[in-house]
């Protein structure tokens, strides 16, 4: 029987998961998959076990092609299917049951589900699935909620020369038909659906043993030359030293096997035994040492999950922070304690801790924990405070109770809960049992409250000793909340020397003062920092001396640490027009050419580049740009090392947006102007090209054509498409349009790469007309696509670069139209609309 339905509105809630979670127990899958190549579609044949409680009807989560049987308990039955659904009539269901389904589906093209990619480069396939919070049930029928975990026994008949990758070693091969061959897999220990992976296609592979564990790490072949493989292997292998020790619980799957997938839709994903990563951090042109780190931070928080969400699984995503938060902490302390990558901790201010504060100042703030309603609400928590917010927190609550207490109470919860599901509640009960404090009220304050708190120092000094130092702390008016911290306050004062020392005073503070007796009596200090050593997580307002000292001799300060502290204290200055973008820029300019420590370079350059685009009114942009475009080209010059180098020369290109600056880079890129040592890379060339095509600039299309020519592979493919639609021509425009909603460029990739070519600043007239078509079309877009690509849309189509309280009424208007109806694009325009009104606002304080 082959039946076929529409979808209408593919969403798990809370409340069904909790009744089906009651009723369903004790589930096992064993599941065949039949893979051919050059296929549109696969089939699948699954078999289910598991016992229910009562008579109601449920259903399973199934959205696929067609279902061509249905036998329930050995009996036929025709399927109730809506697209999505497949209901299981309570009166076929038993104590035990057993349910066998044959279909057939046809693979994705958004990144989700079963990913089929097709390598330009050489015409290869590859397959891989991606199912966090709610996809599973695209590939296989299945519960697909956390909290049924299930055994999965894996067969899949495909290619022979493919490698087939999924949680759990082959136990067997057998011969199919001509060219393929069935795998039979280990069955797996009970896992959540979520974390079910099934990686095809001809991978190139290189694989080790450590300890008992294999270890595997898998390319595309068209990219296999440029994978890492001895620092990937590296780091992998001090990672599972590391949590094995710290949990006290050895790695807890078969093996352990990486893979790096193309257009992939996040980061990474944790699958157990088999995690994918995002083809970025392959890297196709030589990396700095923090691309490089920020490598590690990836492998080692994917690694971090193999215990904490694969082991041990929230009970449902209301404690998706928790997975997260945990493994952000859990990768950074790795990264210190277990490799080279010692200076973690200040990549984690200056990423991790300031992409927090900016959201936790977002109208669309919220608690660290929450409840979230159903899977599609899930995805309004993948942010900065599940994440940057959870992680700081975690990090402070360390720092209160010890590494050790809070090592012992990991190993508690890992005891107990192996295998299960899990809440908050259980969670710090462990913490609790580790550390031996109470921990509810700290919850309550931290967890369940929202926005940040500001910590300021005032201080009053006779002559060159202090009379009195105290910390205050304030909250925003509409979130009150008054929060414990505990910090250290470092005072920086130069010795007769010149040398500059600190002296440390560790504080805690619980309400909206503290004094600080032991500081009567030392020397008076040129700079007073509250949060010292960046345990808290709270902004830093700094006070009128220390302001003075940081416009003055920042560079002189001998500690990165504390430098990048102060350089994530001026950028918040900034974006709470306490300092203007332009002073900003200028301290950009006269300071960091002066900074060696690269890592520190890197994210102020971000930052200015930020500052530039959004806090910088249109009429001073060009001039401020060219001013930044002089000094970076002056650094580039004096660079030392390949990291300088690739750091400045990014920067340099990113602020040539006037036409003599663009044919000065373009020389770089030529030959015409050699700067020694420095390369410029294929990244660096399609940048040049793009704005070339964008700013309507002689050679732009003879400058595209060659650049595919040496680089015609899928990322060339990308950069031309979004170069093709950067044109500053009207019909191009109508054009990619008509694509966006329509056919689109053949998968989410390439259309996004597309839709990121189209708004730009400096075309403001030509785009007029699609500012009305945008706020037109997006309800529709949302309620009609799927949810990555209606975000990638917005992001790359709303018309932020027209800073202006129109687009701000506009948005409001929206929000009034689509109520609550659609919650993802509300908080999208909310945020959006947030960040504009924060830009203007900042532009106003320059005079713009």
């Amino acid at each position: 029987m082959t039946m076929q339905t529409t979808a209408a509105k593919d969403v798990l809630t809370q409340s069904e998961a909790e009744g089906r979670a009651a009723r369903v127990s004790n589930c096992h899958y064993t599941l065949a998959l039949d893979i051919r190549a050059g296929a549109a579609a696969y089939a699948g044949d699954i078999t289910m076990r598991f016992d229910y409680v009562g008579r109601d009807d449920s259903f399973l989560d199934h959205r696929g092609k067609t279902i061509q049987s249905l036998e329930i308990n050995g009996q036929t039955v025709v399927p109730a299917w809506n697209g999505y659904r497949l209901t299981l009539p309570g009166s076929a269901l038993g104590t035990t049951n057993v349910v066998r389904i044959r279909y057939e589906n046809e693979y994705d093209h958004q990144g989700d589900g079963f990913h089929q990619f097709i390598d330009p480069a050489d015409g290869q396939e590859y397959l891989y699935s991606n199912f966090e919070p709610y996809e599973a049930h695209r590939l296989f029928p299945c519960f697909d909620q956390p909290d049924v975990k299930a055994t999965y026994a894996l067969t899949v008949t495909a290619p022979s020369e493919w490698e087939v990758i999924a949680n759990y070693g082959i136990e067997r091969t057998e011969a199919a038909d001509t060219g393929r061959t069935t795998r039979v897999f280990k069955e797996t220990a009970l896992i959540s659906s979520y974390l079910f992976a099934l990686v095809a296609g001809p991978y190139q592979a290189f694989r080790e043993e450590h300890k008992g564990i294999p270890i595997g790490l898998f390319c595309r072949k068209s990219l296999a030359e440029k994978l890492d493989i001895d620092e990937v292997f590296t780091v992998t292998r001090q990672g599972l030293d590391f949590f094995a020790e710290f949990f006290d619980c050895a790695y807890p799957f078969d093996k352990y096997d990486q893979v790096f997938v193309p257009e992939f839709n996040s980061g990474a994903m944790e699958n157990a035994g088999c995690v994918t990563h995002n083809e970025y951090m392959v890297f196709r042109e030589p990396p700095t040492d923090n691309q490089r780190r920020n490598r590690a931070d990836t492998i080692l928080h994917e690694m971090a999950h193999m215990w904490f969400g694969d082991l041990v699984t929230m009970r449902w995503w209301n404690d998706l922070w928790l997975n997260e938060s945990f493994a952000t902490y859990m990768s950074f302390l790795a990264m210190e304690k277990a490799t080279r990558f010692t200076w973690a901790w200040q990549n984690f201010n200056a990423s991790i801790k300031n992409w927090a504060y900016r959201q936790d100042q977002l109208v669309t703030t919220h608690p660290i924990a929450g409840e979230v309603g159903d899977t599609d609400q899930t995805f309004l928590n993948f942010d900065g405070i599940t994440y940057g917010k959870g992680a700081s927190v975690i990090k402070q609550l360390v720092a209160a109770i010890g590494l050790d207490s809070f090592r012992h109470g990991m190993r508690h919860y890992f005891r107990t809960h192996a295998f299960g599901n899990t809440t908050l509640a259980q969670f710090l009960a462990s913490l609790e049992a580790g550390s031996g404090k109470e921990l509810q009220e700290w919850s309550r304050l931290w967890l369940e409250t929202s926005s940040v708190n500001t910590i300021a120092a005032e201080w009053e000094q006779d002559g060159e000793r202090l009379t009195s130092l105290s910390l205050t702390q304030t909250a925003p008016a509409e979130y009150p909340t008054i929060r414990p911290h505990r910090l250290d306050v470092g005072l920086l004062r130069e010795d007769e020397a010149g040398a500059f020392t600190v002296t440390v005073l560790p504080v805690n503070i619980s309400g909206e003062r503290a004094d600080i007796p032991e500081a009567r009596g030392l020397p008076s200090p040129l700079l007073v920092f509250p949060n010292y050593n960046d345990h808290a997580y709270a902004k830093v307002a700094l006070d009128a001396v220390s302001v003075e000292f940081v416009r003055e001799r920042l560079q002189d300060v001998d500690d990165p640490m504390l430098r990048q502290m102060l350089w994530s204290s001026l950028w918040n200055m900034v974006r709470d027009q306490q300092l203007k973008s332009t002073d900003f820029l200028e301290m950009v300019r006269t300071k960091i050419p002066l900074e060696r420590n690269v890592e520190l370079v890197d994210s102020v350059l971000s930052q200015a580049s930020l500052a530039l685009s959004r806090y910088m009114p249109d009429a001073m942009r060009e001039r401020e740009a060219h001013e930044l475009f002089e000094a970076t080209g002056v650094a580039l010059r004096a660079a030392k090392g390949s990291d300088e180098l690739i750091i400045w020369a990014r920067a340099h290109i990113g602020a040539a947006i006037t036409p003599n600056d663009l044919a000065a880079v373009a020389r770089l890129a030529d030959g015409g102007d050699v700067v020694a040592g420095l390369t410029i890379d294929q990244d660096m060339r399609w940048s040049i090209a793009a704005r070339f095509v964008a700013f309507g600039l002689d050679g732009a299309a003879e400058g595209i054509a060659m650049e595919l020519q040496r680089d015609p592979t899928d990322r060339g493919q990308r950069a031309k498409i979004q170069s093709d639609v950067s044109a500053p021509d009207a019909q191009v425009k109508a054009a990619a349009w008509q694509r966006f909603m329509g056919e689109g460029y053949g998968s989410l990739y390439l259309t996004s790469a597309a839709m990121g070519g189209f708004n730009w600043w400096r075309q403001r007239e030509l785009l007029t007309p699609y500012v009305d078509r945008f706020f037109e079309v997006i309800p529709t877009v949302f309620r009609e696509k799927d949810k990555e690509f209606a975000g990638d849309f917005f992001r790359s189509l709303f018309p932020s670069y027209r800073v202006e309280t129109e687009i701000v009424d506009r948005g409001e208007r929206l929000l009034t139209e689509v109520g609550g109806e659609l919650p993802t694009l509300a908080r999208m325009i909310r945020e959006a609309n947030d960040e504009l009104s924060r830009a203007i606002k900042c532009r106003a304080l320059v005079g713009g």
